[in-house]
C-alpha cells in the first residue's frame, strides 16, 4: 500500500500479540495492541484506525461480540478475524456478520500481507461508495422545485423557480399552452396521456429549455381547487445532478464487486501457481540435464524433447497465472512503445498468428514523437500478443486490426470502463473490425477463466486477465469501446521523459561453465535442491543444498561459498530475506541470487535493496540458472 495502515490487534496473549506486532511492523503497519473486546472498544473512541486484527478466542467478551459492536460504532472498518484450528467455524460464522476474512493461527507472514493489503483496499472502495451515497442524499434533498397550476396544460400559476429552471420570463409563458414548449417530443406524448387519465404521482422526463438544451426532470403532479376550478399543480425538479449521482455510485458499485472479484480469484490463482512452481520444476529443468549428456542419435531424444517442450508451456501457464496474483515483481526499465510494437511485429509468435489467419490485415500508426515509458518488455509484449492474438480469433474471415500509438494529456480523471486518473500518458490503442462483445460480456472479459472461446481451441481463458494485471501493476488503466463495428482496447500507461539506456549484450550460453565455485543453495523443496543441484554440477559449479535459513547459517559459518541461491519463501524458520540479512552480518560482500514461484512485490523489493543481483521465477532452465549465476559472479570479482 502506498500508505501505511494504523492497526488495533486484539489478542489477550501478550507474547501473541507482541510478536505478531512485530512482523506489522517489518511489514511497515504501525499497530496497536488491545487485549479485550473492552479495551479495543475504548481505543476505537479515542483514535482512528484503519484495519482491526481481532482474535476470536477472547475472554469474556469473545471475538464474534466485540465484532458486533465495532460494526454498530465503525460499520466501514475492516475486521480481520485471527482463529486456531478450532475456531475456525466461529470466524466463518463472524464473516457472516461482516468480518472481512480470517486468518488461522500460525500466521504466514506473506499471507498476512496479501489479506491485510486486500482488505484495505476494499474498504476504500467502499468507503467511496458510501461517501458517493450521501452525495447523493444531499443533492435530492437540497434540490430547488418549481411548481406550476394549469389547466390541461394551459398555465394558470407559477413560482419563480419554474420560470428560471426552464429560461423564461413569467411573462412569456403565463395564460399560455407551455407543454409543446417545455417537454421533448417523446416526454410530451407521456405527460399529455398522464392529463388525459387523471393520472397523479411522480414521473419522470426530458424538459426543454428556452435556448432547446434539454435535461431530465422530476414531476409530482396532483389535483387542487384553484380560482373556482378544479386544476392540476405539478412540482418539477430538475435532477441533473441526481443523475449524475446514481451514475457514479452505480459505476463505484461495479468497480467494488469487480475488484472484489478479480482480488479473490487473483489470490486464489496465486495460491495454485506457487505449488504447480516447485512441482514444474524438475519437469521444466531434467530433460535439459539428459539431453546434456545424450548422443544426438538417441532415440529417446526426441521423447525428451517433448516434454520439455510441454514443461516450458505449463511454466508459461504458471506464469500467467502469477502475473494474475501480481504475487511477483518484473524489473521495469525505460523504453519506447514503438519499438516494442515493431519488434513484436516482427517476431514469431506474431507470425504464426498471421498465418493462422490469412485473411486478416494489419496497420500500425504509430506516433512518431511518442513519449518513453518505464515498463516490462516482455509483459507488454505479452499485452500486445494477447490483444492482438484475441482481435486475429474476433475477425471472421477477412478483416482489419489497427495498432495506434498517441501522447496524451488527462488534466482530470474520466470515468470510462474503469476510472483514468488525471496525468500524462502513452496511449496504446488496438482496434479491430469485428462483430464486437456482447453487453452481457463486457463487464467480465478481464476475469481470469471468464472465456467464450470452444474449449480446447485456443487459449486458457488467463489473455485478458493478463492484460488487466499487467496494466495496472504498471500503474496504468484500460478502456473498452466495442460495438457493431468493432472493438478497440485503449491502453494508457504513465510517460517519462526519461532516456532509453542502452541495453548490455547478454551472455553467450558457451561462456556460462563455472570453475568449481562453492554455490549455496537454500530452498525449502528438497526436489528443488536436488535440481538445482544438479543443473549447477553439469556446467561446473560446486554446489550445496539445505533446506532451512537455520541449516544455511550453520553451513555458511563453517564452509565460505561464492554465491548464495535463496528462495524467498521458507516454510518454516527464517525466510530468504532474514537469512540473507545474518549472512551480510558475517561477510557484507557477500553476493546472492535469490528464486521463488510467489513473492510480494515489497519483499522482493527489500532483499534486493540488501544487495541481491539476480530474481529468477521458478520454475527455470538451464540457460536461466547460468546466466544470473555468471553475471552475479563475474559482479562480485569486478567488486
Amino acid at each position: 500500500m502506498d500508505v501505511s495502515a494504523h492497526i488495533l490487534l486484539v489478542d489477550d496473549n501478550l507474547r501473541f500479540a507482541e510478536s505478531l506486532q512485530q512482523i506489522l511492523r517489518i511489514q511497515n503497519y504501525p499497530s496497536t495492541i488491545a487485549l479485550s473486546g473492552e479495551e479495543a472498544l475504548e481505543l476505537l473512541e479515542q483514535k482512528p484506525f484503519d484495519l482491526v486484527l481481532l482474535d476470536v478466542d477472547l475472554p469474556e467478551m469473545s471475538g464474534v461480540e466485540t465484532l458486533d459492536l465495532i460494526k454498530i460504532s465503525c460499520s466501514l472498518l475492516p475486521v480481520i478475524m485471527i482463529t486456531g484450528n478450532t475456531t475456525v467455524e466461529t470466524a466463518v460464522a463472524a464473516m457472516k456478520k461482516g468480518a472481512y476474512d480470517y486468518l488461522k493461527k500460525p500466521i504466514v507472514h506473506e499471507l498476512l500481507k496479501a489479506t491485510i493489503d486486500s482488505a484495505i483496499r476494499h474498504a476504500k472502495l467502499k468507503k467511496e461508495l458510501n461517501d458517493s451515497e450521501k452525495r447523493f442524499k444531499t443533492l435530492t434533498e437540497a434540490s430547488w422545485e418549481g411548481v406550476i397550476v394549469h389547466n390541461k396544460g394551459l398555465i394558470v400559476e407559477g413560482n419563480q423557480q419554474f420560470f428560471d429552471m426552464f429560461g423564461y420570463r413569467k411573462e412569456e409563458l403565463i395564460r399560455t399552452h407551455i407543454l409543446e414548449r417545455i417537454f421533448n417530443r417523446d416526454s410530451l406524448v407521456q405527460i399529455q396521456s398522464r392529463i388525459e387519465n387523471g393520472t397523479t404521482g411522480s414521473h419522470e422526463a426530458i424538459g426543454v429549455r428556452k435556448d432547446r438544451s434539454e435535461f431530465p426532470l422530476e414531476t409530482r403532479s396532483s389535483y387542487i381547487k384553484f380560482q373556482g376550478q378544479n386544476l392540476r399543480v405539478c412540482a418539477i425538479r430538475d435532477i441533473t445532478e441526481r443523475k449524475k449521482a446514481e451514475e457514479e455510485n452505480l459505476n463505484l458499485q461495479m468497480q467494488l464487486a469487480k475488484a472484489s472479484k478479480m482480488e479473490a480469484l487473483g489470490l486464489m490463482a496465486g495460491s495454485v501457481a506457487h505449488d504447480l512452481n516447485n512441482i514444474l520444476a524438475g519437469i521444466v529443468s531434467y530433460p535439459e540435464i539428459l539431453l546434456m549428456g545424450m548422443d544426438k542419435s538417441d532415440k529417446h531424444r526426441e521423447s525428451i524433447k517433448i516434454i520439455q517442450k510441454a514443461g516450458k508451456r505449463a511454466a508459461s501457464v504458471v506464469s500467467d497465472l502469477i502475473t494474475i496474483a501480481r504475487g511477483t515483481t518484473t524489473p521495469k526499465i525505460v523504453k519506447n512503445p514503438n519499438s516494442i510494437i515493431a519488434d513484436h511485429l516482427s517476431s514469431i509468435e506474431h507470425q504464426d498468428y498471421i498465418t493462422k489467419f490469412p485473411g486478416v490485415t494489419i496497420l500500425s500508426d504509430l506516433n512518431s514523437n511518442l513519449s518513453n515509458m518505464y515498463c516490462s518488455e516482455m509483459q507488454i509484449n505479452k499485452v500486445l500478443m494477447n490483444l492482438t492474438g484475441n482481435a486475429m480469433e474476433a475477425l471472421v474471415g477477412d478483416g482489419l486490426i489497427a495498432i495506434t500509438t498517441e501522447n496524451v494529456h488527462l488534466s482530470e480523471s474520466v470515468l470510462a470502463y474503469e476510472k483514468i486518473e488525471a496525468g500524462d500518458y502513452i496511449k496504446i490503442t488496438v482496434s479491430d473490425t469485428g462483430s464486437g462483445i456482447p453487453a452481457e460480456d463486457l463487464d467480465h472479459i478481464f476475469e481470469p477463466f471468464y472465456s467464450k472461446k470452444v474449449m480446447g481451441r485456443s487459449g486458457t481463458g488467463l489473455g485478458l486477465a493478463i492484460v488487466w494485471s499487467t496494466i495496472h501493476d504498471h500503474g496504468g488503466f484500460i478502456n473498452v469501446k466495442s460495438g457493431q463495428e468493432g472493438t478497440s482496447f485503449e491502453v494508457f500507461i504513465p510517460s517519462t521523459d526519461e532516456e532509453e539506456l542502452c541495453s548490455s549484450p547478454a551472455l553467450s550460453l558457451n561462456a556460462l561453465r563455472g570453475n568449481g565455485e562453492a554455490i549455496l543453495v537454500v530452498d525449502d523443496q528438497e526436489t528443488q535442491c536436488l535440481t538445482t543441484r544438479n543443473l549447477l554440477t553439469n556446467i561446473g559449479y560446486q554446489a550445496f543444498t539445505v533446506t532451512s535459513g537455520e541449516d544455511a547459517l550453520k553451513l555458511y559459518n563453517k564452509t565460505p561459498v561464492d554465491l548464495v541461491i535463496l528462495d524467498m519463501i521458507l516454510e518454516q524458520g527464517m525466510n530468504g530475506r532474514e537469512t540473507y540479512e545474518q549472512m551480510l552480518k558475517i561477510n557484507p560482500q557477500q553476493k546472492a541470487i535469490v528464486i521463488s514461484g510467489f513473492s510480494e512485490n515489497e519483499e522482493l523489493a527489500k532483499i534486493q535493496e540488501l544487495g541481491v543481483s539476480h530474481f529468477i521465477r521458478k520454475p527455470y532452465t538451464l540457460d536461466q540458472l547460468g546466466i544470473a549465476v555468471k553475471q552475479s559472479l563475474l559482479g562480485a570479482l569486478k567488486n
